[in-house]
């Protein structure tokens, strides 16, 4: 009878889809936090919530997700600035 052996690769797989849910609490939490402001960077939020006094352990990647299913998420790609000075430019209206 031939011995199976381990392999290393599922063994990573594992680990890897090993995560954990935001329960209830740090959800409630991150409502008002994301409600508040809907266009406010997701890493501005975890800086928000980092100097709150209730700790919670909550991922970039966790208010993300509940803002996809919140459906409080940000348009794609960076955000743009309303007067910067390549648009300006653009327009004609600062001459040289």
């Amino acid at each position: 009878m031939p011995l199976t052996q381990r392999n290393p690769v599922d063994d990573a797989r594992r680990g890897f889809c090993a995560g954990r849910k935001v329960t209830e609490t740090p959800q409630a939490l991150l409502w008002p936090c994301l409600n508040d402001d809907p266009h406010c960077p997701s890493r501005m939020v975890l800086h928000a919530i980092a100097e709150t006094p209730v700790q919670i352990s909550v991922t970039l990647r966790h208010i993300n997700r509940l803002r996809k299913a919140w459906g409080l998420n940000r348009g794609k790609g960076r955000p743009r600035r309303g007067g910067s000075q390549k648009n300006l430019r653009l327009r004609g209206i600062v001459s040289r």
